[in-house]
């Protein structure tokens, strides 16, 4: 097995791993001096003989457009060598078709890739292997903006313009008819972007099977006629991929031409109908509070061998109890309102705009700290530690705790540029502090629990409600441009995905089978993990927090403004019609 990539004498700190290829390995990195992310595609030694290095290293310096992934440097390692690379923190295209993008979205990506193709095809250069996989995306001018990637087995046009390659290399899927045989010609890229487009159009490729099924549809089975292919679409996928290169376009730029000369907003692309139904929710509510509910957590306490559930904690203002089989304990009050609930074996922490406090159970929490100023708090998962945010100081304070006290604090001053939102414990020696500006939207900064400052990443998105997924470093947050659109953030090392919702979700957690994700309306919709519908409920209107009991039981607190009552559900998923089995 190949040990990991010693980079002692690098200018770059590795973050993770974010994908293998044939040829090595990609990292996330960080310039150790300028905080610049940067991805490290270690190239294995023995894998891709120098020739290939160069002819890539050739082909990446030569070209600089904004829709090809740049190279920074290239590094040389006991193990092998690194080409250091424009970072894109979107990943691939194929991630982002996990559900359906917006026509917009599919015009402009399509648009970004031919003009990068457009590019290396003046520069002489055929990339060869143009797929999804191959199309890495970054967010830029408030839309997902593509670059073109792995020159690895790219040919260069001067050699012939149809010169036979080295080998049949390339992604069947994608490959033209004359791929199979060896040549290439810029013709054979535009056959690739033909076939990306009525995938990202259709929902399939126009062809599929094993290889030789591939080669044999690529030779001689037509384009399938589909309903979304309307017809300044149809026309010129159909010229894309026509089966002889001189019936096809010379090149991407060709094919620009003709692309850009369609108005999106003036195409209507039918999709299959798919709506949701919403089953009903009949329960009724077991408790009312006089204050919505803002919190709802699963406590750690020790239960009894008689009560499986275990007990849920619950706040609401400046109260908090114990919520175990539809019972509320004695409530406990503290000094402002709460802000969050941190449970563990040993007990319950729980931050409030002035303190933190501590106890086996609320009604036996006792004050740890207080500060004058409201602050932002977050607790690390173990407890040990936490960072508070001064909003009007704009000071970062990480605070050492030993159970039921402080053992220490470190103080660090915050750019007053920066609108402070959210601090976030992402690991056990890291947090993120998430603040807003004009000019970049939302930012995040990266410390580590030390008080040390170690990057900003400006996104180019403007996020709000960063919820935890329960997986170490990821998240997910709602697009405040775009609200029926969730954001999947993994801060370590930095990936950015999104989905589409039919609602504006108000609510969202991760459960161990999947995500929940609940509007003002009361309406939950349910997806898997690959992000496909289980399906929906509709719940009580006005839902202010959601917990869960059992993977299949929620515990729901609902608002009501008309009568200003507060109102808590039951709701067993087994009772509803959903697509999955418990």
């Amino acid at each position: 097995m190949e040990q990991n990539i010693n980079h002692q004498r690098s200018n770059y700190r590795l973050l993770g791993l974010v994908g293998n290829g044939q040829f090595g390995r990609v990292y996330c990195g960080v310039h150790r001096k300028t905080g610049q992310l940067v991805a490290i595609k270690y190239l294995h030694r023995h894998s891709l003989p120098t020739h290939a290095f160069l002819r890539e290293l050739r082909c990446l310096l030569s070209l600089a457009h904004p829709n090809i992934v740049a190279c920074h440097a290239v590094e040389h390692c006991a193990q092998g060598r690194q080409l250091v690379l424009e970072y894109c923190a979107g990943g691939t295209l194929r991630s982002h078709m996990l559900t359906p993008l917006s026509l917009f979205d599919i015009y402009h990506l399509i648009s970004d890739v031919l003009s990068g193709l457009a590019h290396a095809h003046q520069q002489g250069i055929v990339h060869c292997d143009v797929k999804p996989e191959n199309i890495l995306l970054g967010y830029h001018n408030g839309r997902w903006q593509a670059k073109v990637s792995d020159f690895g087995i790219a040919k260069l046009i001067q050699d012939s313009p149809h010169r036979k390659g080295l080998g049949q290399t390339g992604s069947p899927a994608y490959m033209a008819p004359e791929r199979f045989y060896c040549q290439y010609s810029p013709s054979a890229d535009v056959y690739a972007v033909g076939i990306m487009l009525f995938e990202l159009l259709v929902g399939q490729r126009p062809f599929s099977g094993t290889p030789t099924a591939l080669q044999s549809a690529h030779l001689n089975q037509p384009v399938p006629n589909a309903q979304q292919l309307v017809a300044p679409l149809k026309s010129i996928i159909t010229k894309a991929l026509e089966k002889l290169p001189a019936r096809r376009y010379p090149s991407a730029t060709d094919m620009l031409s003709d692309f850009q000369k369609i108005n999106p907003v003036s195409l209507e692309i039918p999709r299959p109908p798919t709506p949701l139904s919403y089953s009903p929710y009949q329960g009724e509510s077991f408790h009312h509070c006089p204050q919505p509910v803002a919190h709802l957590t699963v406590g750690s306490a020790k239960t009894p061998a008689a009560i499986s559930a275990p007990p849920i904690a619950i706040a609401y203002g400046e109260h908090i109890a114990w919520l175990q089989q539809q019972i509320l304990s004695a409530c406990k009050t503290l000094d402002s309102p709460i802000q969050g609930l941190y449970p563990s074996p040993p007990g319950l922490m729980v931050s409030t705009q002035h303190s933190l406090w501590y106890g086996p159970e609320p009604e036996k929490l006792a004050p740890i700290i207080h500060w004058p100023l409201p602050c932002l708090v977050d607790v690390a998962h173990h407890q040990r530690w936490a960072a508070t945010l001064t909003t009007d100081t704009k000071q970062l304070t990480i605070l050492t705790l030993n159970a039921n006290s402080v053992s220490g604090s470190i103080k660090r001053p915050l750019s007053p540029d920066l609108t402070l939102k959210q601090v976030l414990t992402i690991d056990s020696g890291h947090l993120v502090i998430v603040g807003h500006t004009e000019k970049t939207g939302t930012q995040l900064q990266l410390w580590n629990r030390r008080g040390m400052y170690l990057t900003s990443l400006a996104l180019g998105l403007h996020l709000h409600q960063l919820t935890r997924i329960g997986q170490s470093h990821q998240w997910m947050a709602i697009d405040s441009q775009a609200p029926k659109t969730v954001i999947f953030l993994t801060f370590k090392p930095l990936r950015i995905s999104r989905i589409t919702l039919d609602i504006s979700p108000t609510i969202m957690m991760a459960l161990p089978w999947g995500y929940l994700f609940c509007d003002a309306a009361g309406q939950m919709i349910l997806l898997d993990r690959d992000f496909s519908p289980i399906g929906g409920i509709q719940g009580p209107a006005g839902i202010t927090a959601i917990a869960t009991s059992s993977p299949h039981e929620i515990i729901a607190a609902a608002w009501d403004l008309d009568s200003a009552t507060g109102t808590i559900h039951h709701l067993n998923l087994q009772e509803f019609d959903l697509d999955i089995i418990f």
